[in-house]
This record gives C-alpha cells, sequence and structure tokens, in this order.
C-alpha cells in the first residue's frame, strides 16, 4: 500500500490515492491516471462540447459529469436518431452512467 500522487496531462496535480498491491501495479495504474486530464477539466471540457451541440448540461459531481459526457456522447451518436432524442434532455450524470449498458455506450 503507497500514497499516490498523481500529474494529469493539464498539468493539475490529482487527489491523492492510496494504491495497493504490487509496486509495478501501483506503477501502471499511476500511469493511467496521469494519463487523462484532471476531472475539472474534463468537466469543463464536457460543459463545452455540450453547449457547442445544443445538449443541457449535466448535473453532479465533476468526476460523474466527465463520465457522463463520455458516456451520453458515445450513446447519442450510436442510437437511431428517434431514440437519441428521447434521452437528450436527461440533466443527471448519474441517470447515464447506470444506464450506459441499456444505452449500448459501456
Amino acid at each position: 500500500m503507497a500514497w499516490q500522487y498523481p500529474k494529469h496531462t493539464c498539468g493539475h496535480s490529482g487527489e491523492r490515492y492510496q494504491a495497493y498491491g504490487h509496486h509495478s501495479g501501483r506503477e501502471r495504474q499511476l500511469a493511467a491516471i496521469e494519463a487523462h486530464p484532471c476531472p475539472d477539466c474534463r468537466k469543463a471540457a464536457a460543459d463545452q462540447v455540450a453547449a457547442q451541440a445544443g445538449l443541457p448540461l449535466l448535473a453532479g459531481s465533476p468526476k460523474q459529469i466527465a463520465w457522463a459526457s463520455d458516456i451520453r456522447e458515445r450513446a447519442l451518436r450510436l442510437l437511431a436518431e428517434d431514440r437519441a432524442a428521447k434521452y437528450r434532455p436527461e440533466l443527471s450524470a448519474k441517470w447515464w452512467i447506470e444506464n450506459r449498458h441499456s444505452l449500448g455506450a459501456a
């Protein structure tokens, strides 16, 4: 067990977290986290993309919004236009995350 302090691609330092397992596994986990922008920067980018696409902004934590925005974008792209229109107004990041498998965007 060790504390990890990731440095994201956006330049921000991430929240410290406790990693478990063998040293090489912890290093892989840290590298995977560091390969992405921080949740706040991902949320800001997702909000900007949503605004440009005419989608409502999602509600939730920055981590939920970043993840749910990716799911929503994939789901709306994969669904037929008539089904996609039904889901477009959904505002809850939690809803998108919980329903990702039924939407085919897992």
